[in-house]
């Protein structure tokens, strides 16, 4: 066999590696590479730093943010809307990306770890209590049914917290947790005293560029 006959015709290729969503897509996917895949249907949240591709047709908005509820005139720093059909593709850069499915969850995460979210969920933004003045820590409380992604520097785990066994997490690797924890701040320690009951969710230093989280998908 010829080495020409292993080389693919330019359209074989292209149309062999397509980066569009299947019509059944998830709204929120990892590409085999890890990066994330954004599917819009009507509306969307999320970033748009990082973007990679984007369809034409997709209209954005600022985002208001929602304190305990209400929208607020200060807009939201990185979120936007997404409306219209469409898809884009975000890339992981450093760091890896965590789709993660919200079943009448109530969870807090640190808002710069928060790439995107259904329009199904509900949201809003605060301060954990006590970082005021300290170090701020700027969270977003999501709950309900719905997709959302993180983007973390390193592996995503997470600490079982029990009223019994409260735990004590660095500041560097805090990026939110589930359930009824109550992180608390302290003065002039680098670390949040976590109690209460639930799992608080770490990122874990070290290299970011091997196998993304989950497993490749589309």
């Amino acid at each position: 066999m010829s080495v020409s006959a292993a080389i693919p015709g330019v359209t074989e290729f292209a149309f062999g590696r397509l980066l569009n969503p299947e019509e059944d897509a998830a709204p929120l996917s990892l590409t085999a590479e890890g990066h994330l895949m954004v599917r819009v249907r009507g509306e969307m949240m999320s970033r748009t730093d990082a973007l990679l591709v984007c369809s034409e047709n997709l209209e954005t908005r600022p985002l208001n943010r929602r304190m305990q509820g209400r929208a607020v005139p200060e807009v939201f720093r990185r979120l936007v809307s997404l409306e219209g059909e469409g898809h884009m593709v975000l890339s992981h850069e450093d760091e890896r990306f965590y789709p993660l499915q919200l079943r009448r969850d109530l969870c807090f995460f640190v808002e710069h770890f928060l790439w995107a979210l259904e329009a199904t969920l509900m949201w809003d933004v605060g301060q954990l209590p006590g970082s005021r003045g300290v170090r701020e820590m700027t969270l977003v409380r999501a709950a309900g049914e719905g997709l959302l992604a993180l983007r973390v520097p390193g592996e995503l785990v997470a600490i079982k917290i029990a009223y019994e066994r409260p735990y004590r997490v660095h500041l560097d690797g805090f990026v939110g947790w589930v359930g009824n924890v109550v992180p608390r701040m302290e003065h002039d320690v680098p670390y949040l005293h976590c109690e209460g009951e639930g799992a608080v969710f770490v990122s874990l230093p070290g290299s970011s560029t091997s196998a993304s989280a989950g497993g490749p998908r589309h």
